[in-house]
């Protein structure tokens, strides 16, 4: 795969399971805007498939499992699949009490038979592929016909990506093309305040203590949950798709 693979592999080499500390109950280490990306994607299957328990869902990209694991504890007969070695190995053995079938393996050759799942999920993984129209391809083929997708990633704010693992990030229409492309049935929601989150990225009283105020927030409510905020500007944007072949 693209060299960008190879660098998700590093970052699980010298940072560990750190999605894993990112939904701790830890509140210097706890993300409140990863928790809130995890939970809008797990609401948006739910308001399309009803319970997800006993519905067999993929997670493409799954990294370090995390995702996978809350989905999982929702009843739900869960497969990851995600290129580091690494990361798939933290992924079983942070979540080996609940039964996930972790592969390492490529998501441009998904190793699954056709109409094998009733979602596909894939979390902030589509800006960090070289080969994109290969990897809706490859979801499309896997996902049963009816089926649910749910992709998100960043929404476009500067020329060039912030983070230098992203080989590409849209504006919100450019998006809807890329999605619309392969997918006819598309809906789409844009979250996370960029607001908010640029308050979180600031230095100037430490961010460790703007981090901890929205950490203990966010036992009461997650400013990042949910598709509804006052700002004009977000950061996330998600693809909700239903499957039509």
């Amino acid at each position: 795969m693209a060299n960008e693979d190879v660098r998700e592999f590093q970052k699980y080499k010298t940072r560990g399971a750190y999605h894993w500390e990112q939904i701790s109950n830890n509140l210097l280490r706890r993300n409140t805007f990863i928790l809130g990306r995890y939970n809008n994607v797990i609401n948006l299957l739910k308001n399309k498939i009803g319970s997800l328990n006993g519905k067999k869902i993929l997670d493409v990209g799954c990294g370090d499992g995390v995702l996978s694991y809350l989905v999982a504890k929702q009843g739900a007969e869960v497969s990851g699949i995600g290129y580091s070695d690494i990361a798939i190995e933290f992924a079983k053995e942070k979540s080996k009490r609940l039964k996930i079938d972790f592969k390492q393996g490529s998501a441009y050759e998904l190793p699954f038979k056709d109409n094998s799942f009733d979602a596909v999920i894939s979390s902030d993984v589509i800006e960090h592929l070289e080969d994109v129209p290969t990897y809706l391809s490859e979801i499309n083929r896997v996902c049963k016909n009816g089926g649910t997708v749910v992709i998100t990633t960043p929404i476009k704010y500067t020329e060039i990506p912030l983070d230098p693992e992203h080989v590409i990030e849209w504006f919100p229409n450019e998006f809807k093309n890329v999605i619309s492309s392969q997918f006819k049935s598309c809906e789409f929601k844009q979250s996370h305040s960029l607001v908010l989150h640029e308050i979180i990225q600031a230095q100037l009283l430490g961010k460790r203590w703007y981090n901890l105020i929205f950490n203990i927030l966010s036992f009461i409510h997650n400013p990042f949950d949910g598709f509804i905020n006052k700002f004009k500007q977000n950061v996330l944007q998600y693809a909700v798709i239903k499957v039509v072949k």
